[in-house]
């Protein structure tokens, strides 16, 4: 009776031996299914495809293409049909930067004008709009007047016509509605022309052009004209 508990525990760490064993040869044995479990991770991954860069380029394009056919430029179907094809020309054309743009060289190039600034002007200026200020400049300077301008106010400028030639440049005419005070003065500081407390309301018609396809990003000053 005394050797019963002893034959109980030896029993117990028998058994207790067999599962330690039987554990160890589960635990460290490989199924052979790790490397599909990897794959199976890599591939969940992996299963988005990124789209090569010419493909998305071409795709970014055509949509960009289709929103431009989309948008309305301008309420003349043939103003709104010749800025489409400047923009076909050159996709950086845009006709509100451009809108801006002409509404400060508006001015700057009246200020020139009246600064008897030849060179600036040579540069935003066509040949024959280059050769009539200067012309009108060695007036002034040989009977020793000076011509002073003065910009108040300059509305937003309205298009009036764009066409494209040779399917490269672009003509553009705005009309201008600005207030002036514009006086001439001689050598003695004398007013010979105009009313310093006089606000003019003048409206002209300015063309602008450009080749689209020069890097160039200046617009020349092609004509000036009373506006109807």
């Amino acid at each position: 009776m005394n050797n019963i508990p002893y034959i109980d525990i030896l029993i117990l760490a028998m058994i207790a031996v067999f599962i330690i064993n039987r554990l160890r040869n589960v635990l460290g044995k490989k199924t052979g299914n790790e490397n599909d479990i990897v794959e199976k991770f890599t591939q969940r991954k992996s299963t988005y495809k990124e789209s090569k860069p010419d493909v998305i380029s071409n795709t970014n394009t055509r949509k960009n293409n289709n929103k431009q056919k989309q948008i309305k430029f301008h309420a003349d179907k043939k103003i709104n049909d010749s800025i489409k094809e400047a923009i076909k020309i050159d996709p950086d054309f845009d006709i509100a930067s451009f809108s801006d743009g002409a509404k400060k060289a508006f001015e700057y190039i009246l200020t020139q004008y009246s600064q008897n600034d030849i060179k600036s002007l040579e540069k935003l200026t066509s040949k024959d709009i280059s050769n009539e200020f200067k012309k009108q400049i060695e007036q002034r300077e040989k009977k020793f007047e000076n011509l002073e301008i003065t910009v108040i106010s300059v509305k937003d400028p309205v298009i009036k016509e764009v066409f494209i030639v040779k399917k490269t440049t672009a003509f553009i005419k705005l009309n201008f509605d600005s207030e002036q005070i514009q006086v001439t003065k001689n050598k003695d500081g004398e007013v010979v022309e105009g009313d310093s407390n006089q606000i003019l309301t003048i409206q002209e018609n300015w063309t602008f052009s450009k080749n689209l396809k020069n890097n160039d990003p200046n617009w020349t000053l092609e004509k000036i004209e009373e506006s109807n």
